[in-house]
């Protein structure tokens, strides 16, 4: 099993926050690596948890554009796959979401 691990924030401090990619279908898991004053322990998140705790710090709006860029990429991979018929829409737990009335 590949491990993928792609930097989407550092903190002035030191602090780091990784996506990690363990293979092709599974879900990213937010990492997080304490600095070495702190210790330098490392946490794993799941991206929806990481978001409800950071969604509105910097970490979490680097995560959602690392996330969007990602995307097109899956995208890409996916395209092998056989078509899916139907208007189907796709909601993702990272997307920001809007306010009532901004349609």
């Amino acid at each position: 099993m590949s491990k993928e691990l792609l930097e989407f924030s550092a903190s002035a401090n030191g602090d780091k926050w990784y996506l990690e990619y363990e293979n092709e279908t599974a879900e990213p898991t937010v990492i997080h690596q304490a600095n070495a004053a702190s210790g330098g322990a490392e946490t794993k998140w799941s991206v929806v948890s990481f978001l409800q705790v950071a969604g509105d710090h910097p970490e979490g709006q680097a995560l959602r554009k690392a996330l969007a860029k990602a995307r097109p990429l899956q995208a890409e991979a996916d395209s092998d796959l056989s078509i899916v018929k139907g208007n189907a829409a796709t909601v993702y737990p990272w997307t920001a979401k809007t306010k009532v009335g901004d349609d």
